[in-house]
């Protein structure tokens, strides 16, 4: 069987609307992603070849086959208990009754959660820092090899342009030979090159051979790792402007507006956190936002400034572990033999096919 969201229609158990239309957060030109959970025929699973997910390009249509989606159910995976939420709630499109009754007879909620969804919500924050540093301190892509070289001043040193021109001296006017058993380090020589002393490209120190007759100057290191480190950042940043949707980081980023900061994913953040406490209060999964729905749109907009948001999310996990600790909830899931549950409806599923 080939695997695509057409051929897996007549498979699929549960399907229910996802994100920010789960949510009860969309805006217009939100995307409408579906996702659900595929029961694969038996024949595919006792030979290997179901996939554990079924996708199309945008991944805005994602379907888990029913093991793999119960196996992330026990690791309390966020996104799957999130999944599991919309289950008899208006978000749901398709549920069949089986699959029902299955979560009817199966609990996977447990205090996992709290390391799931605080995970969750740090990958999203490390997002949100990560895309806060680039717009509002991108790095200074007029540097060059020359502006990681320092040049021996006394008992200091001095950036290679700054020493250069402090003596009169140009690029071509100095050539370096490299000291013995001192990775990075140069001796300077006084004398007329062609190529320069970072070589024609500037991106190495070129060492030509020397006659012996050239005056020394000083010696000068090269701050290599440094230097890389910067190359990766203007490397990663131009990466990020290609990549970057452009039409929400217009609003995202304005400060203006107490932005500067990537709105969607801070929600994301703020909302996995209060999911988390209410799992640990109600033993509930609340995909639809109702009390904090009015919150989450205002960061969505940029109207709250990270530093508020920062502040609150760092309460919120600090919070979390006593309330964790105080739930109800098992320290793991305790869903019962739902691998034997799920192995007879396969079977009998395959019966009922096969008599057709």
């Amino acid at each position: 069987m080939d695997y695509t969201i057409d051929t897996i229609r007549p498979f699929i158990c549960f399907e229910s609307v996802a994100g920010s239309h789960a949510h009860g957060l969309a805006r217009p030109g939100s995307d409408e992603d579906l996702k659900g959970v595929y029961l694969a025929p038996l024949q595919d699973i006792l030979t290997g070849t179901a996939p554990r997910v079924v996708s199309d390009e945008k991944q805005d249509r994602q379907y888990t086959e029913m093991g793999e989606f119960c196996r992330q159910l026990m690791l309390n995976n966020s996104g799957a208990l999130e999944l599991l939420g919309c289950l008899g709630q208006e978000q749901q499109l398709h549920a069949a009754p089986w699959f029902t009754d299955f979560f009817r007879r199966h609990n996977f909620l447990s205090r996992k959660c709290l390391h799931t969804f605080t995970g969750n919500a740090e990958a999203q924050l490390k997002r949100v820092l990560s895309t806060h540093a680039k717009a509002v301190s991108p790095p200074d892509e007029s540097l060059g090899l020359a502006d990681f070289c320092r040049v021996a001043q006394g008992a200091g040193s001095l950036p290679l342009p700054t020493w250069l021109a402090a003596r009169g001296l140009g690029m071509n006017q100095v050539c370096a030979a490299p000291v013995a058993d001192c990775p990075q380090l140069f001796a300077l020589f006084r004398r007329d090159t062609a190529a320069g002393l970072l070589g024609r490209t500037g991106a190495a120190v070129a060492t030509p051979q020397l006659d012996g007759t050239e005056p020394f100057l000083a010696h000068m290191q090269v701050l290599a790792e440094a230097y890389s480190r910067h190359c990766r950042a203007v490397a990663q940043y131009r990466r990020w402007q290609q990549e970057r949707n452009g039409k929400r980081l217009q609003t995202e980023l304005d400060a203006e507006r107490g932005g500067a900061y990537d709105c969607k994913h801070m929600g994301h953040v703020i909302r996995l956190l209060h999911m988390a406490r209410e799992i640990a209060e109600s033993g509930e999964i609340r995909v639809k936002r109702t009390e904090d729905a009015a919150h989450l749109r205002a960061i969505r907009a940029g109207a709250v400034p990270l530093d508020d948001l920062l502040a609150e999310a760092r309460a919120c996990m600090d919070a979390l572990p006593a309330l964790y600790a105080a739930s109800p909830l098992p320290d793991t899931p305790c869903p019962g033999d739902w691998e034997q549950d799920l192995a007879r409806i396969r079977i009998k599923l395959h019966t009922m096919i096969s008599h057709e």
